[in-house]
């Protein structure tokens, strides 16, 4: 199955691919829709986590109501759309979940990819409306692709969550997901934060992962005050010193062990420069002039770095976004957030649409992977 969704991923990209190139042209001269979108439906969670503080900024009066997001989607500005991912605090907690979903799939023309984030801390609820979406997802042929959070081994997991019993009710969750895609065609697969609680069970949780056959994601902790609510945690969660080394090592392991065509060795590769070269970011990212991030309460935003540049239930989003000052705040980000900016976010996408940043990177991976000591003889 994950064969089948990587080919039919790889499929459109490359369909996509003439379409890349023109929109990543036109870009560097004049602002052009967004084609990539996170929508932060809710900060409401029901997880509690160590690294996150977005379930403390949790307020369900202050989320859009479904039809204020009925609304905003209406508007021709999303027309561009190719990949959505709904993230949250936990978007399940939503009841309205699914039907915000279809109205995404309905209202983007172009949308070829789509993502839900989950805790999978409570999978009565979760797996019955993960299942419509991805119902949803296949009949318009939309690629769907969902990931539960796994921050540790068993009580590491329930540590960092701060959710007793966390870790069993996560993977109950990943089993149904296991036994849904005998119904429907998608990815799933599990992430992971690594920061200084849990860096030194990253090991333990990537053999659980191969144990279990899982696709599995790292990422390395960031502080956002848009996308996590969490820049007051940054002295306290960020891995520094020997620390900072081992998890260095550790992604650069990824790229001398797993495959070379994995697409998250370019994530790891990143992480790994960024840690040796005092955080000076080398890859490229497609929300520098092709995404926007729109929030519960409907700010909208050029990535996890930027400002509000507006609220979208009292203005059209294409107006915000297509003014004078907005475009002049982007060009701020781009000159002093994006050059220490450690999100991965869609850096794949940017892979695809800059062909060049990823071939150079596929010919260091390439010498790296020399280095390993299963390439010795």
């Amino acid at each position: 199955m994950a064969q089948t969704y990587a080919l039919r991923y790889l499929t459109k990209a490359a369909l996509s691919a003439p379409r890349d190139l023109v929109n990543s042209y036109l870009a560097t001269i004049k602002p052009i829709h967004p084609t990539v979108l996170i929508f932060n439906c809710t900060w409401v969670c029901d997880a509690r986590c160590e690294m996150c503080s977005n379930w403390k900024r949790g307020d369900r009066k202050l989320d859009m109501t479904f039809e204020q997001i009925e609304r905003v989607f209406r508007s021709d500005f999303w027309k561009k759309i190719e990949i959505a991912n709904v993230s949250g605090g936990e978007p399940t907690t939503r009841n309205d979940l699914v039907e915000i979903c279809e109205v995404m799939l309905d209202r983007l023309p172009r949308l070829r990819k789509f993502g839900i984030n989950t805790t999978g801390m409570t999978p009565k609820r979760a797996i019955p409306m993960i299942e419509k979406v991805a119902a949803a997802c296949q009949r318009r042929g939309v690629i769907f692709s969902t990931r539960v959070s796994i921050d540790g081994v068993g009580d590491m997991h329930n540590l960092v969550r701060n959710v007793p019993h966390g870790f069993d009710k996560a993977y109950e969750t990943i089993q149904a997901m296991r036994e849904m895609q005998s119904r429907y065609s998608f990815n799933y697969g599990v992430s992971t934060t690594i920061f200084s609680m849990n860096l030194r069970d990253a090991e333990n949780i990537l053999a659980w992962a191969r144990k279990e056959r899982l696709d599995i994601v790292f990422n390395m902790i960031r502080f956002t005050e848009p996308m996590l609510g969490n820049t007051g945690l940054e002295q306290v969660q960020k891995p520094a010193g020997a620390d900072e080394e081992r998890m260095r090592q550790f992604f650069l392991d990824r790229v001398r062990m797993d495959p070379l065509m994995d697409g998250q060795n370019y994530i790891y590769m990143h992480y790994a420069d960024m840690i040796a070269n005092g955080y000076h970011r080398l890859a490229p990212c497609p929300f520098q002039s092709q995404g926007i991030m729109l929030n519960p309460d409907g700010g909208l935003f050029f990535c996890e770095n930027s400002d509000a540049v507006g609220n979208v239930i009292e203005t059209d989003p294409g107006e915000l976004y297509f003014r004078a000052a907005s475009q002049a705040h982007r060009d701020e980000v781009r000159d002093k957030k994006c050059p220490t900016c450690l999100s991965p976010c869609q850096m794949n996408v940017a892979a695809v649409k800059q062909v060049v940043p990823y071939v150079k990177f596929l010919v260091r991976a390439t010498n790296e992977k020399r280095k390993s000591p299963a390439a010795k003889p």
